[in-house]
């Protein structure tokens, strides 16, 4: 399935559509090689699969993007995923949610990466910051290895941008665990709201929770007016 198509670049018969639910297999595919491997909440470790799951589940929402290059093979084309970003809504009660999850997936790692999220949720606080009730959060952008540096994952988020006000979303939020993620929110003239640094979010022994490689010392949460 060809999907519904967002925007194409005939020089370099690249294309950004919206991803599909027959999609899934290949998207998480492209994850596993391309997205967590970097992550800095992840790096080090092995996928946790509920946190795999919550991340494919948001394609049914019909918010999340692909930037494909299609390819002839053998006379026949197919699709090679150069880029994606994955989004889903949130509401004002959010930071609730995410606490109670937290609580109950306990010292696992998705358990973990859910709970600095959920402080990072409430001490944004956009709902009041910006007087909105909704707002469409990315919660994932990847892009190949090979293809960094070239404006993938900027391109991605100028059409979730132009997506979320399609559809009427007011807000656009996304929280930032690497410094380079930053730095395209920053470009994109999002406005940075909460910071988190790694080093003083702690455990109740005291311990540091996630101790990612430099540059990443920060989980910045970024939002941008739609």
């Amino acid at each position: 399935m060809i999907g519904q198509q967002i925007d194409a670049n005939p020089t370099d018969n690249i294309r950004i559509r919206i991803i599909e639910l027959s999609d899934r297999d290949d998207v998480l595919n492209f994850l596993r090689k391309h997205f967590y491997p970097d992550e800095p909440l992840t790096i080090g470790s092995h996928p946790d699969p509920e946190d795999e799951e919550f991340n494919i589940s948001l394609i049914a929402h019909g918010t999340c993007l692909m930037e494909v290059q299609q390819q002839s093979v053998n006379g026949i084309l197919k699709e090679r995923i150069v880029g994606v970003v994955l989004s889903g809504p949130k509401c004002s009660d959010e930071a609730e949610l995410l606490f109670k999850e937290a609580a109950h997936l306990g010292s696992t790692t998705w358990g973990k990466i859910v709970g600095i999220l959920a402080q990072a949720e409430r001490d944004s606080n956009v709902y009041e910051r910006y007087n909105v009730e909704r707002a469409l959060h990315m919660h994932v952008a990847a892009v190949d290895e090979s293809l960094r540096g070239r404006a993938i994952g900027m391109r991605l988020m100028e059409k979730l941008r132009e997506l979320g006000r399609e559809l009427g979303y007011p807000l656009m939020t996304t929280d930032c665990t690497s410094l380079y993620s930053a730095k395209v929110s920053e470009r994109m003239g999002m406005d940075c709201v909460n910071i988190i640094k790694y080093a003083d979010y702690l455990d109740e022994e005291g311990n540091v929770v996630f101790n990612p490689p430099l540059p990443h010392e920060y989980i910045k949460t970024f939002a941008l007016r739609l």
